[in-house]
């Protein structure tokens, strides 16, 4: 068994996507252990939350991978009951309209403005028990996107999609980026690296680098 199949072994990952956006939240938890992180809870929170009661999980903590309001709008509710010391790049502060985004009708009861307690930056490293989560600064759908990868798994948000790649067109994105991000930080991964996007389904950087349309390998 390789140590990537040893680290797959004590993980289980659940996905809840949220109906209006697609967006998907990860709920990755111990096999071993009542510990779980949670990466984008968004409007399906509710859900989430049913799930950490139901199986008696301890959040270690909330990542989230950019600051776009389907990716944070259960961040505050999630952290309200779990205690969970939220994670996230600082630039991406500079996106979110706290007023804005608790007036959508779609924004779940218990938004509110919420801190940062663990700055996300490239290559840190967050601890979960005894393996390490690591951080990539992805940017280009956002100056603060980052992508969490462990093991042979990658947590993308909403960098890289299956045969797609995150919009560019809102504050923060640039097309320049993106494509940087994607060419240099993603696809020297290894190819088996499962990328688990913030919308759709899975996929592999093997993939992706043969048959993504909008970022070619080379």
């Amino acid at each position: 068994m390789t140590p990537a199949e040893a680290l797959r072994e004590k993980l289980d990952v659940s996905v809840f996507a949220d109906e209006l956006f697609g967006e998907n939240c990860f709920l990755i938890r111990r096999r071993d252990t009542p510990s779980a992180l949670v990466v984008d809870p968004g409007l399906q929170v509710e859900r989430v939350k049913q799930q950490v009661r139901a199986d008696h999980l301890e959040i270690d903590r909330i990542l989230i991978t950019h600051g776009h309001i389907d990716h944070i709008a259960g961040v505050s509710s999630l952290h309200l009951e779990t205690g969970a010391p939220i994670a996230m790049h600082p630039e991406d502060l500079a996106i979110i309209d706290w007023d804005q985004f608790a007036q959508l009708p779609f924004t779940p009861a218990g938004f509110a403005p919420f801190s940062i307690d663990t700055a996300l930056a490239d290559q840190v490293t967050i601890p979960f028990q005894d393996v390490s989560l690591r951080v990539l600064h992805t940017p280009g759908h956002t100056e603060g996107s980052v992508c969490l990868l462990l093991g042979l798994d990658c947590y993308a948000g909403d960098t890289l999609f299956q045969r797609g790649i995150g919009r560019t067109d809102l504050p923060g994105g640039d097309m320049r980026k993106i494509v940087f991000s994607i060419r240099n930080v993603l696809y020297a991964l290894p190819p088996k690296t499962v990328v688990y996007p913030g919308h759709g389904s899975r996929t592999t950087i093997e993939e992706e680098k043969l048959l993504n349309p909008f970022v070619p390998a080379s």
